[in-house]
């Protein structure tokens, strides 16, 4: 079985969880997830299913976006408010938190679009040494972690909900690889003077992948219960591929290529570019890359 289940991943669900019950339900032993989300977090969970575990790095470069909420007034270790409170509003900043306003929240958010450097929080799966960083915070071993560059395409509040201790706000994020809303959230609260927190988050959608068509693990189950055959709920590994050029070989190439051997390519294509390349019976046969006038295979999905 090869191809992309859109899973929508409940709270309270590890990632490694939701793709364990995939695997269970599918009977595929080659199965992975394409972009952790916290247990806290629901929404959209790509879960990757035989060949297409090859196609984890590609969706690395999609665009996600996420709806969240940041409640401003305490902090808590993790980022999130599944953590332990760190600090709570000073009686200075209890007087900002009073006088936030839709407008200043806003205002605040606004400088943390483009290329923005993060902080990637403690409680989070990076590896020092080969350990993950939640673990060593876990054990009170703060890890060391490096500021990193993030894209952050767009960042938009949807709405401020005020109170005179803990006032919230909820925001839509586009954002590229590597960026921790719970930073952006914390970052927000901290360049209006108060400590904050993440509250809520779902992610909406990653890449083509939507949470509205997403189905979640139970539903999964319902399906295949009642005898739903695969082409209800497994997408095509070309789903994620449409950004890619496309490149179509006539029946003296495909064994050609098959057999990892150099092909001429159209000359329009861009040198060391990605393309995506269909057999002469219009299969799927993986992506390649181009070079000297021709392709070459890069990831096989045949």
């Amino acid at each position: 079985m090869n191809g992309i289940v859109n899973i929508y991943k409940p709270a309270g669900m590890t990632s490694f969880a939701a793709c364990a019950i995939v695997r269970r339900l599918t009977g595929e032993r080659k199965c992975g997830h394409g972009g952790t989300l916290d247990p806290g977090a629901t929404g959209v969970l790509p879960v990757l299913l035989g060949k297409a575990t090859r196609l984890s790095d590609v969706f690395l470069t999609l665009h996600k976006t996420y709806e969240a909420r940041v409640r401003f007034g305490v902090s808590y270790d993790t980022g999130d408010v599944w953590g332990n409170p760190v600090e709570t509003a000073t009686e200075a900043q209890r007087a900002l938190l009073g006088a936030l306003t839709f407008g200043r929240v806003r205002a605040a958010a606004a400088e943390f679009t483009g290329e923005v450097v993060q902080l990637p929080p403690a409680y989070s799966a990076l590896k020092l040494g080969g350990v993950p960083a939640y673990k060593l915070a876990r054990r009170g071993e703060m890890p060391q972690l490096t500021p990193r560059t993030v894209n952050i395409y767009s960042l938009d509040i949807t709405g401020f909900y005020p109170d005179p201790e803990c006032p919230e706000a909820t925001l839509r994020v586009e954002c590229g690889r590597g960026t921790y809303i719970r930073t952006l959230c914390c970052d927000i609260a901290a360049a209006l003077g108060v400590p904050g927190a993440m509250s809520a988050l779902v992610r909406t959608s990653y890449g083509p992948l939507n949470a509205g068509e997403a189905l979640t693990p139970a539903e999964l189950e319902t399906v295949l219960a009642g005898g739903g055959a695969a082409a209800s709920f497994l997408l095509p590994c070309d789903t994620i591929l449409a950004g890619y050029p496309e490149v179509h070989l006539n029946g003296g190439q495909t064994p050609e290529y098959r057999f990892g051997r150099f092909v001429p390519a159209p000359s329009e294509l861009p040198e060391g570019g990605l393309v995506r390349v269909y057999g002469d019976a219009g299969e799927l046969l993986g992506l390649a890359v181009v070079s000297g006038g021709g392709i070459k295979s890069k990831i096989n999905l045949a």
